[in-house]
């Protein structure tokens, strides 16, 4: 089958050994311990994409290569993991590297990103082509992966600030132009977050990590900032597009409303390259709260996960939504396919909406609650500015409409066939959701049918559903897809008026690959 992936994580597992070997793959017999807050982590430390993996893939594959400098305070946390590894697979998780990391002896950009990264991609001319305006003049080859680079947070464009003291060594925005200049010249890049999971003086960024100690992650500030907007500016003069995936919400609507304002010129399209939607516009978003609780100069919060009742799903088995602030909402959606953009669908079971009952504390905080819920941290300042009213709170939550871990067990833990189906169903359910936004927003079901493509994050140590924990499994994924996405549609509330509308055979062909392939293509040739 064709496959394109928006981001993807080829080599960087590979990249923590002390002498990286990008050829190698890393197994979930790996792992020797699973640590409470982590029972996923042999799915995790698995090999996800590799391009062993997509050497079977008899078509033409494309992928977004993610170039990626691992965070300061990241590291320190992933060097705990080493202990967890069986004693003759710890030199794959380099306590040297790691702690080099730390304490900025292995340079962000420099060392990082230039030197164990892009190197390793330009050095492979035998594994990997790189796609360059001129690659388009004749057809791409079948027998190596077609890659482009995507920046996954600015930090790995600076050397002179590790993340640690943001108010006293923030990232230097001309540094980091000045670095993506050295970077281009190698290399063509179609998008860059501005933001990760670390503090930034650029733009607060989302919640998003779930580690023992999170307090390096949790966001504290407020919005896009003076210094984000000159990134952001450099980026659009450059001709490369802001991935607002990681950006918070408060960030996400600063750069929208200063673009809807004529705040930036030479703008290009807002991509999402690998993100969830959250089922709902952010007007409702309180009300799937169910608890909430001050953290220092943040806000910690519990939500519920909303199953759509009122379009009747199948239960059980029905799916539900991850309704944090990191995926996107109704009105972003929207805003994105009306611009031009796209959006890569995640293939992280968390991002897409499934928690499992072996997860870290399912139900929250509250031992007597039965809803199952994601957790995560806004920044106090943004809640301020977002004016979330405090009598919004909980009022959409209810145990018929949102997942109770009895309705969890009902549609996790029968039969294996049911259980892949139930997994399944949570790509279907995303996938109705765009859609039905695009049409609810006025957009042409011909238009929305262009404007999401796979991104599955596989190898960023995401969370994958076990019955699709590789990138050798998206031949099943498809199928699935092209088999029962049309069922699906017919038999919902909301959907079954334009079911019959959506050719799913290609809208299918479309998702996985047709859809990125043109829009990387149009970015590159233009």
């Amino acid at each position: 089958m064709k496959y394109f992936d928006f981001h993807a994580h080829i080599i960087l597992k590979q990249l923590f050994s002390d002498n990286p070997n990008i050829d190698t793959t890393v197994s979930r017999n790996d792992v020797a311990g699973i640590p409470k807050q982590c029972t996923d982590l042999p799915n995790i430390i698995e090999s996800q994409m590799h391009q062993t993996q997509l050497a079977e893939f008899a078509e033409e594959v494309v992928v977004g290569c993610v170039l990626y400098a691992m965070e300061s305070f990241l590291a320190q946390e992933v060097l705990k993991l080493r202990t967890l590894l069986r004693s003759g697979s710890q030199h794959k998780l380099s306590a040297t590297v790691l702690q080099n990391v730390v304490d900025r002896k292995l340079l962000p950009f420099t060392d990082f990103i230039m030197g164990r990264t892009l190197n390793n991609y330009l050095n492979a001319p035998q594994s990997f082509n790189i796609l360059r305006r001129e690659s388009f003049a004749q057809p791409l080859p079948k027998n190596k992966v077609n890659v482009f680079f995507v920046i996954e947070g600015c930090h790995s464009l600076v050397d002179t600030s590790n993340g640690i003291d943001i108010a006293n060594q923030p990232f230097s925005p001309a540094e980091i132009l000045a670095n993506l200049d050295v970077l281009l010249a190698k290399a063509p890049v179609i998008s860059v977050n501005p933001v990760h999971m670390q503090s930034s003086n650029l733009a607060n960024h989302a919640f998003a990590i779930q580690l023992a100690n999170i307090q390096h992650f949790i966001p504290r500030g407020n919005g896009l900032t003076n210094d984000g907007r000159t990134v952001i500016q450099g980026l659009f003069d450059r001709g490369i597009c802001v991935d607002t995936k990681h950006m918070s919400y408060q960030s996400r609507l600063h750069l929208r409303t200063a673009i809807d304002a004529n705040g930036f010129h030479n703008v290009q399209p807002l991509v999402c390259t690998h993100t969830g939607f959250t089922g709902i516009p952010f007007r409702q978003w309180a009300n799937f709260i169910t608890r909430k609780m001050p953290d220092k100069q943040a806000v910690y919060v519990e939500l519920a996960k909303s199953m759509q009742v009122k379009n009747m799903p199948s239960r059980p088995g029905a799916p539900a939504f991850n309704m944090s602030s990191i995926n996107l909402f109704d009105e972003e959606i929207a805003w994105i396919v009306q611009h031009g953009g796209m959006i890569g669908l995640s293939l992280d079971r968390r991002i897409i909406g499934y928690v499992g009952k072996h997860d870290d504390d399912p139900t929250g905080r509250d031992p007597n609650s039965t809803f199952i819920v994601d957790k995560e941290f806004i920044s106090a300042a943004e809640w301020t500015a977002l004016e979330i009213p405090d009598v919004a709170i909980g009022k959409a939550v209810n145990e018929d409409d949102c997942m109770t871990m009895a309705e969890l067990e009902e549609s996790a833990d029968g039969s294996i066939p049911a259980r892949d189906e139930f997994f399944f169903d949570h790509v279907l359910l995303q996938l109705k959701h765009y859609l039905q936004v695009c049409i609810d927003a006025g957009i042409a079901l011909e238009t929305a049918q262009q404007h999401i493509c796979m991104g599955s994050d596989f190898d960023g140590l995401i969370n994958p559903f076990i019955n699709m924990p590789t990138v050798k499994d998206m031949d099943e994924l498809k199928t699935y897809i092209r088999r029962n996405f049309g069922f699906f549609l017919k038999n919902l509330e909301d959907s079954k008026s334009w079911a019959s509308r959506l050719d799913v055979d290609k809208f299918t062909e479309d998702l996985f690959y047709n859809n990125g392939f043109n829009y990387v293509k149009s970015r590159l040739t233009r």
